[in-house]
């Protein structure tokens, strides 16, 4: 295998090209770069496969994808503010009445019976004739929708 510096003589220009693509601004492009160089010379497992340089692209992205995948998980959004403790205030609970009969259907309904009607999930999804996964994501968006409407409110 090839030491880092030949590597970068060799493909040094092109892959930094290639993770200016990915990467969008230059320095975490010089970074990819390196640490790709870094992986080739490390795990020497080219197999031949491919052209050489389509290999270190390959390396390159797949960097850039988990990197891209961790600034994901660090990056949530803050909770919604707790649904259950919202209905306990009055006012709040008007509000999230009038947004939930803003609603389409099937969200109206569904949220109506689980939070008014406290029925289970199993219940409301022999109801629609569907499955309780079904029950979750509808009053999961449901919940996001009338959470957006009372800030729209609020504002």
């Amino acid at each position: 295998m090839k030491d880092i510096e030949e590597l970068y003589n060799a493909y040094g220009g092109r892959l930094y090209a290639y993770c200016l693509t990915l990467a969008k601004n230059k320095s975490d492009a010089e970074e990819l770069a390196a640490e790709t160089l870094f992986r080739a010379v490390q795990k020497e497992s080219f197999r031949g496969e491919s052209d050489f340089f389509t290999w270190l692209c390959a390396i390159a992205r797949n960097l850039f994808l988990a990197e891209e995948k961790k600034r994901r998980r660090r990056a949530k959004p803050d909770p919604p503010p707790d649904f259950d403790s919202a209905l306990q205030d009055r006012d709040d609970a008007t509000g999230i009445l009038l947004a939930m009969n803003a609603l389409e259907e099937p969200y109206r309904g569904v949220f109506f019976l689980r939070t008014v009607g406290a029925l289970p999930p199993e219940n409301i999804a022999r109801i629609y004739k569907k499955n309780v996964n079904w029950v979750y994501v509808v009053y999961h968006r449901a919940k996001l929708k009338i959470l957006e409407k009372l800030e729209e409110n609020r504002e």
